[in-house]
């Protein structure tokens, strides 16, 4: 694209674009190159292109390429002066001098300016001692300029220029080239939004508008990660051979993070043949159905006439985390408990994928039978709790040399595995978590830690019932969870 800009001593301005003329009048010359150099600018942003700017004024002529990141490269300087500015007087007496200064340019011949205006090469005041002629930069601008010697006699001729002035600039008004599509009015960054937490969100709340702090745009992204829908079900799968290592509380955390944030679409399902606890420290739906009832109607629900909603028989919302539980059998005596298979994990992970978009498992507490297989081939990401105790760690090292002794897969999970050390009594505050959070994370891609929470410790978890920081530690650990499925 093509640019020019003819700017008379007056300040008035004739401007080309691409055969599109307009003319305006400013007060100076310099608000007129100021003028030129933003509509430039704006120009090669818009169109995503370098702008090629030729411009005409008191001090001389020059071409400039304006880039579309807003750098001006400096193509042709002209040092020639416009003769209107010259006395008739002067003229005649520079005409007869024998010792006319010849013209300069600059010892590079392009140079990259990183400022949306350009050098301008403003005339120099008369003195007796030879003078360095110098670009003359705006404000705020940062550039290294080349200079040049010339003789004092020619310098004597150059007239003064008006200083310049830092009145706000009117852009000139020109047709844009078009674009292929429009741009979008409502998008914003999340930097762009005022502060919504702590102080500053308070101060906010009575009519100010600070800006969010540092630690509330970490929060903004990893919300940003978690609420992420992918293309297809993923599956977590939550694991430590140690009972009592908090897998349980993992899976409820996990499943009302990624509800909360995304939308619902979640199953929390205990996958534990030695009677698991998911179904006790999460709320019923009003009915005791487990993974046997849901067994005996996998068939049904894979049909085309199946019902969405069909499922609420078999399943556990969870009102205020949204998230369903597929509960382990629970019932009572040796010869009525259900121990489910491979091929059975098989058949209700077909449903589960066809209508949930992200399942969590619960895995109970071994890492042998065709059961636990079936599990880990369904498994998108691995997920190892650690309780802040010697023993469940010694269960996260087995469980990651297991699945190390595997197949390609499983040895792809243990690699990519993310390890939440959880703080299991008061005492154990941050130093003890960072310290075996440390020892892990040369085995796995990532480590979080969550803090001590009493509303963990017993009962059913309601993620709403956490301290803020117990919150904010689950939300950081998902997002790094997110960050691999």
């Amino acid at each position: 694209m093509k640019m020019t800009a003819v700017i008379d001593q007056t300040g008035a301005l004739d401007l080309d674009v691409e055969g599109h003329k307009t003319h305006a009048d400013y007060s100076t010359v310099m608000k007129a190159r100021r003028s030129v150099m933003t509509t430039a600018t704006g120009l090669a942003a818009d169109a995503t292109t370098s702008v090629e700017l030729h411009i005409e004024d008191p001090a001389g002529a020059r071409t400039v390429l304006v880039q579309s990141d807003g750098a001006v490269i400096e193509q042709a300087v002209s040092h020639a002066l416009d003769e209107q500015r010259i006395p008739t007087t002067e003229a005649a007496s520079a005409m007869s001098s024998a010792s006319v200064a010849p013209a300069v340019t600059p010892s590079r011949s392009s140079r990259r300016v990183s400022t949306a205006i350009p050098a301008l090469t403003e005339p120099v005041t008369e003195s007796p001692a030879p003078k360095t002629a110098v670009a003359v930069l705006e404000p705020d601008t940062d550039v290294e300029t080349d200079t040049v010697q010339a003789p004092a006699d020619a310098v004597k001729e150059a007239p003064v220029a008006a200083p310049a002035e830092q009145d706000e600039v009117t852009t000139v008004e020109v047709l844009p080239t078009r674009r292929s599509s429009m741009p979008s009015f409502v998008d914003r960054p999340d930097t762009a939004s005022p502060a919504q937490l702590g102080m500053r969100g308070l101060l906010n709340h009575f009519g100010m508008k600070l800006a969010p702090s540092a630690d509330e745009l970490a929060q903004r992204e990893d919300e940003k990660v978690v609420s992420q829908h992918w293309a297809g079900p993923r599956t977590i799968t939550v694991l430590n051979p140690k009972g009592g290592a908090g897998k349980t509380p993992t899976v409820i955390c996990l499943s009302a993070v990624f509800a909360r944030m995304g939308g619902s679409g979640v199953l929390a399902w205990d996958n534990n043949n030695s009677l698991g606890s998911l179904g006790w420290r999460t709320y019923d739906a009003g009915h005791e159905a487990t993974v046997v009832d849901l067994l005996s109607q996998t068939d049904y629900f894979m049909t085309a006439g199946a019902r969405a909603g069909d499922l609420a028989s078999y399943v556990h919302h969870q009102p205020s985390d949204q998230y369903d539980v597929l509960r382990s059998d629970d019932r009572s005596g040796a010869k009525a408990r259900h121990e489910v298979t491979g091929a059975e994990v098989h058949r209700l992970y077909a449903v589960a994928a066809k209508y949930y978009r992200l399942i969590v498992k619960d895995s109970g507490n071994t890492e042998r039978g065709d059961n636990w297989e079936a599990m880990i081939s369904h498994t998108d990401q691995v997920v190892i709790p650690v309780k802040s105790v010697d023993d469940a760690a010694e269960g996260a090292s087995r469980i990651l040399s297991a699945l190390r002794a595997g197949d390609e897969h499983a040895q792809s999970l243990a690699d990519r595995a993310v390890v939440i050390v959880l703080g299991c009594t008061p005492a154990h505050g941050k130093a003890k978590l960072d310290a075996l959070a440390e020892s892990f994370r040369p085995f796995v891609k990532a480590v979080a830690t969550v803090p001590y929470d009493p509303s963990l410790v017993e009962g059913r978890i309601r993620f709403s019932s956490m301290l803020p920081r117990t919150r904010r530690a689950w939300l950081r650990a998902a997002a790094l969870i997110a960050e691999e499925l």
